[in-house]
């Protein structure tokens, strides 16, 4: 049996549980809060720099997970019947929390130096789909990116499915939103002599096992159907990832990962060859 204390609830009404009432029809954009899903992304809520508010828990997990929760932080258990009709969807792994939003930093917070080793960062003007979004930051974790800027129609990547399928990589890599992306980025190539490399589909582009990545460098990702416009001209190199004539294109998630993948070898085959230690 666990030793910590809980408060059950007995109704969707209840005001405690405001925080998850009826998340499907919420996108928690502009609010103060936002919501995780499943004991993975609540722990790293947990031991994040984000504010917890408080754990929203199934009974049939208390014994689980109950000790697990600092006394600190509020936990409500209910049935899982109850707890679906207050969150208004079957979350099957029966826990959810509510973190507090801070501020995004800004672009030149994001870049500002000292720079730890060799910085690169991602650059997403126009990522929409919530999914996508999520796995580039799990990539972003994955291999070292040293933050993730975001324009102005990029989606909310506090949203449960962003969070969900980064697997909590969003609260762990820093992040900037910008209103006004293209004064920001030329300012900051201005400023830090950034290189700004476009993923692409072009036959005319380098071949991403060709690419000598310099430092520092951002990668720019562009929108899921229409790739990225207008954003190219702001680009010094365009990258491509050479694929199969059966296949013509990678899931944007999936194509983040194999860009950071080789980037993140590149870097350490020139740290070996420089004598530095990876």
């Amino acid at each position: 049996m666990t030793a910590r204390t809980f408060e059950p609830i007995s109704s969707i009404d209840d005001p405690r549980v405001a925080a998850y009432r009826n998340l499907p029809e919420r996108t928690l954009r502009g609010e103060a809060l936002f919501i995780a899903e499943g004991w993975f992304v609540t722990e790293r809520l947990l031991h994040g720099e984000y504010p917890c508010e408080s754990v929203l828990m199934a009974a049939d997990l208390v014994d689980e997970f109950a000790d697990r929760i600092p006394c600190s932080i509020p936990l409500y258990v209910g049935d899982r019947r109850l707890l679906y009709e207050t969150a208004g969807y079957k979350f099957h792994q029966g826990i959810l929390a509510a973190g507090r939003r801070k501020p995004f930093r800004t672009a030149e917070q994001l870049f500002a130096r000292p720079w730890q080793d060799d910085p690169i960062w991602i650059v997403c003007p126009e990522v929409t789909k919530p999914e996508n979004l999520g796995l580039v930051f799990r990539s972003a974790a994955a291999f070292g990116v040293s933050g993730v800027l975001l324009g102005e129609r990029c989606c909310d990547p506090f949203t449960r499915r962003a969070l969900r399928v980064s697997m909590g990589a969003v609260m762990a890599v820093p992040i900037a939103k910008t209103s006004d992306l293209h004064a920001d980025l030329q300012a900051i190539k201005g400023r830090h002599g950034l290189h700004l490399a476009a993923a692409v589909l072009s036959e005319s582009a380098v071949p991403l096992p060709d690419f000598a990545c310099p430092f520092p460098s951002a990668l720019m990702l562009g929108h899921e159907t229409e790739g990225l416009g207008k954003w190219l001209e702001l680009c010094d190199s365009q990258v491509t990832i050479p694929m199969t004539p059966e296949v013509d294109s990678l899931n944007l998630g999936v194509a983040a990962g194999v860009f950071l993948y080789e980037f993140r070898r590149a870097r350490l085959s020139q740290k070996r060859a420089s004598g530095r230690t990876p």
